[in-house]
């Protein structure tokens, strides 16, 4: 679909005759961006808008981008597409120099000015997509236009990677021309993009599927075969040994599930086809186009519950803030145009949706279990039997990847992770802390690659800092490290399960016998992690049910059993937002 245009229309009103010109003057390009912008002049004056309202909205829209680079996590540039060519050459060395060291080593913003340019970025499967403008164009515009450009490439290259972006150079720059005209944003629908692509994918090996920070192949075996983030760096900078972290784990969702240790998350709910219900590490990796593999042309629907929880703790332990971000994500790879039908919990219910926003209501009733405050759904849904039964109809799913409903909940769930700390000053010239982090969830679940940060403090009271972690750890399994130019204590541990308490010891030096108040200045704990097969708000797909849209039985590869038909995977997962603990 196409991006729609920012609600600009009200802002200014002035210079009619300007900018009237200015929309009917064809740009570089020919004259079909003219014939298009008119009919989307005529589209928003049917709309009740005025043709200088209308002009101003389409001058504001099409004030697009200079430039679109792609950067690989380490910084390297592995796909760069100039529109304008009125910026630098060295952008991409300057935005990663910025963004790899904000200011008081904050996170960069998705948007920041730098030496005369504008750079808005999003991080997608680990790699940075910029773009560059020097116009002063919608923030929100651009930054859903690189999503979408992300989007649409893992759709046709399987998988968001250095590797695979740089074996489908010619595919991506491509899409990148269909995509974008002269800067100008056109279509960034997968399907409709098919019909005016015509390279196909390059195969990739399976084990750059289970991350999507595979990098280069000589990262890959330095790591054996499993990328970390960065070239095995942590998001702190420490270079550490083949410790995956969360965002490795949870490395695009697709990826992430199925790669090692995630992908016992997935459920197959339709019993066809083979009986394993696992995953394969290259299930999710795979284009969108057409092809002769039998693996490639089966019949597969996978969709996923992604939740983000924001927790807060207070100093002595207790939750004082907690809320979910929620997304069902759709990954489908079905032949022809089938009827889809997701139901969800029964007793889900929406607040303010029925009558007053203080209200809940739905099908639930009293005995209501999952609450959400709000949701939005995907343009294809159809939700004539939401209402009344919770069920979500798609009569034509697009291609590729798409969020069918994002959601939001801030009802009481039950933390994954519980975080105490205490402080020992029994020491002269030494304070401790001692870390405790706790999994709340159930045994038969496992959290692969928790990181918990803890800065100290950056006075110069206090000199160095040590990290010990408990004897009774197993050796391999835990890595502590301070890293004295971030003044942070970094611990990551390679698999935590369901119910196990783990310790971390941090020895501060301190030039003073005594540090009076020196507790606070350390901290916030925060936490970094993926529980696959977790949920914490308590949403469920109770069925997934495809109805008609192609002769899958008949076609050899669309299941590989004895009841052929599409295979149909529904897989749940909980990673950190923004989750921290105050000492």
């Amino acid at each position: 679909a196409r991006l729609p245009c920012p609600p600009h229309a009200g802002l200014v009103r002035g210079a009619s005759a300007r900018v009237s010109r200015r929309v009917d003057t064809p740009f570089r390009g020919g004259g079909a961006r003219v014939a298009r912008t008119r009919r989307a002049s005529r589209a928003l004056q049917s709309l009740g808008t005025s043709r200088t309202e209308a002009a101003h909205v389409l001058s504001r829209a099409s004030t697009m981008i200079s430039q679109l680079f792609i950067l690989a996590p380490r910084g390297d540039t592995v796909v760069k597409k100039e529109f304008r060519f009125d910026v630098p050459k060295n952008t991409p060395e300057v935005f990663f120099r910025a963004a790899r060291f904000w200011r008081d080593n904050e996170k960069a913003p998705a948007v920041f000015h730098e030496r005369g340019v504008n750079y808005l970025h999003v991080k997608a499967s680990g790699m940075f997509v910029v773009a560059t403008t020097r116009r002063n164009a919608s923030p929100s515009l651009i930054l859903e236009l690189l999503l979408r450009v992300a989007r649409v490439i893992k759709d046709y290259c399987g998988v968001l990677t250095e590797d695979a972006l740089r074996k489908n150079a010619i595919l991506v720059y491509e899409l990148l021309d269909e995509m974008l005209d002269h800067g100008y944003a056109q279509s960034t629908n997968t399907d409709s993009l098919k019909h005016r692509v015509h390279n196909e994918p390059a195969p990739l090996p399976v084990g750059n599927a289970d991350g999507a920070h595979a990098g280069s192949p000589a990262n890959a075996r330095r790591t054996g075969g499993r990328a970390v983030s960065g070239g095995s760096r942590n998001d702190g900078g420490v270079a550490f040994g083949n410790f995956p972290n969360a965002a490795t784990v949870f490395a695009g969702v697709s990826a992430a599930m199925s790669g090692s240790g995630v992908s016992g998350g997935a459920v197959k709910v339709s019993g066809m086809g083979t009986a394993n219900a696992r995953i394969a590490a290259d299930a999710t990796a795979r284009s969108v186009l057409a092809s002769n593999s039998q693996v490639s042309n089966r019949d597969e629907i996978f969709v996923d519950v992604v939740e983000k929880v924001n927790v807060t703790f207070s100093a002595a332990g207790h939750v004082v803030a907690q809320d979910v971000d929620g997304a069902i994500r759709v990954r489908n790879f079905l032949h022809g145009e089938p009827r889809i039908r997701v139901a969800l919990s029964e007793d889900l219910v929406i607040g303010g949706r029925f009558g007053e926003s203080s209200t809940f209501s739905g099908s639930g009733g009293d005995y209501a279990t999952c609450f959400l405050d709000d949701c939005n759904f995907h343009e294809c849904a159809d939700l004539s039997s939401f209402d009344a039964e919770r069920v979500l109809n798609v009569d034509v799913a697009p291609r590729g990847e798409f969020a069918l409903m994002n959601y939001r909940s801030s009802a009481d769930f039950e933390p994954p992770f519980l975080v105490e700390t205490n402080f020992f000053e029994d020491v002269e010239y030494q304070v401790a802390c001692e870390i405790s982090i706790r999994a709340t969830f159930s045994n038969t679940l496992a959290c692969s690659g928790l990181v918990v940060k803890f800065p100290v403090p950056k006075s110069k009271r206090v000199v160095a800092a040590t990290a010990a972690i408990a004897k009774s750890a197993p050796a391999g399994s835990q890595h502590a490290a301070y890293h004295e130019h971030d003044r942070v204590v970094l611990w990551q541990l390679k698999r935590v399960k369901g119910g196990e308490t783990h310790t971390l010891r941090v020895s501060m030096s301190t030039r003073e016998p005594r540090a009076p108040n020196i507790k606070k200045e350390c901290g916030p704990v925060s936490l970094s992690f993926a529980v696959p097969s977790l949920n914490a708000s308590r949403l469920k797909v109770r069925y997934l049910t495809i109805d008609g849209g192609g002769n899958s039985k008949k076609r050899p590869g669309a299941g590989g059993g004895v009841n052929d038909g599409p295979h149909r995977w529904v897989r749940y997962v909980t990673k950190s937002n923004n989750f921290v603990a105050r000492v």
